[in-house]
Order: structure tokens, then sequence, then C-alpha cells
């Protein structure tokens, strides 16, 4: 038997029936139990479950990555397909290094079972940024340009997130990454970006539409694709706004890297990217972005003032720094943090919870929500983030709630949307 809690498994309700069965009769057994009508044996481990209530408290998530949220067990069935196989790249130039190409087709096909590819497409243990970013390479061309299996991930993101009780999501990725190159040197033209973000759009609303929960986008340039920016920029504008319904898209961020922050190091990547933050801006799109993760905590003054962010992914480098917590949090800046993240990235490097930089930054009154980033690629989920500040770093219950009300407050949700996903908080 499984013993993982029902929202944490990641494989397809449609292809596996048990998923909503088996929900449905562990929560009816857990109200049962817990209403006192069932006898259970009180063993240790089923002490903890009765203590557990039937679903997770409602919570919001701001910083979760479609791309690393993708179902394994999809792509893997898509991988037996042996025109998909043929179509994988032999060689990917990985921008952070060059002088080692990834040979994706031969990482994959010494996968010979289930799981060797999801331990392939898992990072654990290395506490690397750049390993975690080499997960993606991988996997990410199996899915990519491939509209179904991308609007049926789109659906399974969202039943995954009600089946947390994640009440308001803004789930983010990038269209260009997720596109079929179809041009000279691995291009890809707005065309085909924009493909990805209209499958992605209608498995988000086909999944809202199930499940009641509000789950909105956030469009990402990557750091080392500047030729991306401006038109992921377009997107956002395509897809935002009343008239794009629900699911728009109602930010944008530049994810995988802090390097174009430099610009006398990297004024190729500065230029262009700074330039779309600021066409953002005055276009009314709202800007998140990472920085101060695991670079310079300087990174997270730039974002603010020079790209205009009102959140910061990560940030965690801003606990070394008092003066710029007091900054941030006179400025009403929010943190979006990712504990299990934060660990495995190497964005943070201690062993301590209890002194992870989250705790001093609630301590210094920032605004901070929790999330989990990649949970494909990190085994986690929303609900294991939570259990983490809770029981690992000390945070209690009601601060915990707290936080969810106050994320959902800093969210780029509508203010009609906010008061309806705060009714439930």
């Amino acid at each position: 038997a499984n013993s993982s809690p029902i929202w944490q498994f990641e494989t397809s309700s449609m292809e596996e029936p048990w998923y909503f069965v088996g929900s449905i009769i562990v929560s009816y057994l857990l109200q049962r139990q817990s209403a006192g009508r069932l006898s259970i044996n009180k063993s240790a481990s089923s002490s903890r479950n009765a203590e557990r209530p039937s679903s997770p408290p409602p919570s919001v998530e701001l910083h979760v990555h479609l791309d690393g949220a993708l179902c394994n067990s999809l792509l893997w069935s898509r991988l037996q397909d042996p025109g998909v196989s043929s179509r994988l790249p032999r060689s990917v130039r990985l921008g952070w290094d060059p002088s080692r190409p990834l040979d994706v087709r031969s990482e994959l096909a010494a996968c010979k079972t289930y799981p060797d590819f999801v331990n392939l497409c898992t990072c654990k243990g290395s506490r690397s940024l750049n390993d975690m970013l080499r997960c993606f390479e991988i996997f990410s061309p199996i899915v990519r340009g491939d509209e179904r299996l991308l609007e049926r991930n789109a659906l399974e993101f969202v039943r995954r997130q009600k089946a947390q009780n994640v009440v308001y999501t803004e789930v983010r990725y990038s269209a260009h990454f997720l596109a079929s190159a179809d041009g000279p040197d691995s291009a890809v033209s707005l065309s085909s970006a924009r493909a990805v973000v209209s499958a992605v759009t209608r498995g988000l609303r086909s999944g809202c539409e199930e499940t009641g929960v509000v789950v909105n986008q956030i469009l990402c340039c990557i750091n080392w694709r500047p030729e991306w920016a401006d038109g992921t920029v377009s997107l956002a504008l395509e897809f935002s706004g009343p008239s794009a319904g629900s699911c728009r898209v109602v930010g944008v961020d530049i994810a995988a890297g802090e390097e174009h922050f430099d610009a006398g190091r990297f004024p190729g990547l500065h230029g262009p990217h700074a330039d779309a933050m600021r066409r953002a801006r005055e276009a009314g799109l709202r800007v998140t972005l990472h920085a101060g993760e695991n670079a310079d905590p300087d990174n997270i003054q730039k974002a603010v003032d020079v790209y205009g962010a009102e959140r910061i992914g990560h940030g965690y480098r801003a606990a070394d720094d008092e003066g710029m917590l007091s900054s941030m949090a006179k400025r009403g800046v929010h943190f979006e943090v990712c504990p299990t993240s934060s660990y495995e990235t190497g964005g943070w490097t201690g062993e301590d919870w209890s002194a992870h930089p989250v705790r001093k930054m609630m301590d210094c009154g920032l605004s901070v929500s929790i999330n989990s980033d990649d949970p494909t690629v990190f085994k986690t989920s929303a609900v294991e983030e939570v259990r983490i500040v809770e029981e690992k770093v000390g945070v209690g219950k009601e601060r915990i709630r707290e936080v969810m009300r106050d994320a959902l407050e800093k969210s780029f949700a509508s203010d009609e949307e906010k008061k309806q996903v705060m009714a439930l908080l």
C-alpha cells in the first residue's frame, strides 16, 4: 500500500481512476475516525493519522513553476512512443556551462523503468541550483511543443492543487521554453510560444471549472535567453486583463539565474531583460523576480529599484543584511519563500531548520508566503512546505493562517478574486 498522503500523489487521475476514489475513501474514514464512530488500533502511526484533518487547511501559493510540476507518469507514458524519443535532442547547450553539452536522448534512453525516469527528473541532495536546472533540460523536451500534453498537465496540476486545498494559485512558466523550436539555431517563434500559453490556459480553465479553485498565470523570461524577453511580455499582455477571462496572465518574472542583474559583466543579458520589465510595468503588468536566491543580496535591491518588482522569488540572501530586511519590510515588498527548494538549490546552506531565513524574515516583519517552487523536481508539495515551516521552523498555526491571508493580499489577483478567496481562508 502507498503510505503517501492523498495530496502528494502525482499520478494522473484520468489514467488511474483510483486516485479520486481513494481520496474519497480516505477522507471519509478520517472524518468517521475524528467523530469517534470508528474504532481504530491506536498504534503510533494511526495516532498521527488521527490528529490530521480530513483535508489540509486552505492555502495560497504564489510561487510554483508549471514546468517544475509536470506529471511524471504522463511524461513517462509519452516517452514510450518511439516517435517522441526519436525527436529528443542529442545535444543541449547549458547556459551556465556551455563547454559541457547535455545529451538528453542518451540520458532518457538509459531509463529502463518508471522509477529510473523519476530519479532522473528529481533533484535531491546535491544542493545546487544548476543541478536543478539540468533536470529541467532533461524532461522538458518530452512535453515541448506538445499542446495536448501541455493542456493535460495543466489540468492535472489544478486537480493536485485542489487535492491539497490550495484555493488560490499563481502558476508560472516560460512559454518559449515549452515551445517547439521552429527557426534556425533552435529559435522559437512568438506563434509557437503563443500556442503553449493557449494550451496551458485551456487546461487550467478546465481544471478550475471542475474544482472551483482559482488559478492565474505568470509568464517567465529566462535569464540565459534574452531574445525571449520582449516576446514574453507581448504574450503576457495578450493573455492579461479583464477581457482575457479566467486563468489569465497577471504578471511576469525572470527565472533560471540572476546573471542578468549584472549590467557590467553581462550587458547582453541585462539590457533586454531590464527593457522588458520596464515595458511590462508601463503596460500595467505586475512584476515578481527571482532574486537573492543563491547570489548577491544586492540583486534584491536591483529587482525592486531597477526592474520594479513588487515581489521577490526566494530572496534568502536578504537575511544576511538586517538593513535590507528593514527596508524591504517598510516598502511592503513580499518574499515568496520555498523551503525545500532553498535547501536543494543551495539558496540556504544551513541544516538547522529553526535557523532558516524565513524565521528571520518573519521576525523582522517581512511579508512572506510559503511555496513549493518545483514540486515534482524536489518531490514535495504545497502541504509539505507548510508542514516544514510549522514543524521544523517552528511557526505556529495561527501565524501560518496570517501568512496565507497576507499572501492573498500580495497576490496579483483581482479585487473580486481576493474577496472570493479570502472568504475561504
